[in-house]
């Protein structure tokens, strides 16, 4: 006799198909929490390096970045209206200066720029304004030249070596946005509120926040911007799904970094992972200020965090 052999039919075969469907919806979120657990640890890492980084600077000089002290260039500065600087207090003038930005100070100390990445971090942020000392004062350049395509001195201005093939964006009539080997951080470590403070005046370095994932920008301003963005012009949100996002701490969770939180450095040199609406509750709605008027500083009684900016500013909506 003759055996023939038998192939699988196609309802046997369907059920395999299903079977193997299941089987990779089950799995497939249980490998992106494992790959996102991995960025976590990854990034918990930098924050980590340049906390430590941080740690060493204060052991050098004993006080936190300087402020920009030039009456002059503060002048000048105020006369230009802004000109894409924050409009108000010391982290517009600081912002100006590309030699006061925290990774141009910290770059010794971190040596490696790549630890300003955290790959889960979704906003960007980039060396744009390539400004070149060809005159004994930074500022006169733009002074004398104007600010070409940038619309001011406050646009994201870094020094020459920090843009790739662009070294002066007025002479090559180019921003460094886009050029090879630019500058980009996804790590905030700017915080208005400790410029030129001494380490002396830091009550308790264990609270105080030098560096964190950050969803808004460079700038370490609200722990809730920090944490999840913009609802309109990070993530594109609108209608009710904005409402949501800003009163809703359930649906905002997935717009943390790393699984609901996000990873924070401190001025004593340690990192941790938070869970984002404990980090929002341990920043309270204390005030940024800076140098000199620390006087003028709010902290929210009983807060953890240590010269955060206000809670509140983040939207309207908020309490």
């Amino acid at each position: 006799m003759i055996r023939r052999r038998r192939g699988f039919t196609l309802i046997e075969l369907l059920v395999v198909i299903a079977i193997i469907a299941i089987l990779a919806a089950m799995l497939f979120p249980v490998f992106a929490r494992a790959r996102e657990s991995a960025r976590k640890i990854q990034c918990l890492s930098n924050v980590k390096n340049i906390a430590t980084a941080v740690q060493m600077y204060l052991t050098d000089y004993d006080r936190f970045p300087p402020n920009n002290k030039d009456k002059e260039f503060l002048d000048w500065l105020d006369e230009q209206g802004g000109g894409g600087c924050i409009p108000y207090g010391y982290g517009r003038y600081n912002g100006a200066n590309p030699y006061l930005r925290w990774p141009v100070i910290l770059d010794e100390y971190v040596k490696n720029r790549d630890v300003w990445q955290c790959p889960s971090v979704q906003h960007v942020s980039s060396a744009g304004w390539i400004v070149p000392q060809y005159t004994p004062v930074w500022w006169w350049y733009l002074r004398d030249n104007g600010f070409g395509d940038c619309g001011g001195p406050c646009c994201r201005s870094y020094p020459p070596g920090w843009g790739g093939a662009v070294t002066d964006s007025i002479g090559q009539n180019q921003l460094s946005y886009d050029s090879p080997g630019t500058f980009t951080m996804t790590i905030g470590a700017n915080n208005n509120c400790l410029y030129n403070r001494k380490t002396a005046e830091v009550d308790d370095a264990s609270n105080w926040v030098v560096c964190a994932d950050n969803q808004q920008g460079t700038e370490l301003n609200t722990m809730f911007g920090m944490a999840y963005g913009n609802a309109e012009c990070c993530w594109g949100l609108e209608g009710d799904d904005v409402d949501r996002f800003y009163n809703d701490a359930s649906f905002r969770s997935k717009y943390a970094p790393h699984l609901g939180g996000l990873n924070i450095g401190f001025a004593d040199g340690h990192a941790a992972w938070w869970q984002a609406e404990a980090a929002v509750l341990a920043a309270g709605t204390s005030v940024c200020c800076g140098p000199p008027n620390y006087d003028s500083c709010v902290q929210t009684p009983g807060t953890q965090f240590k010269g955060m900016c206000p809670f509140y500013e983040v939207h309207d909506n908020l309490p």
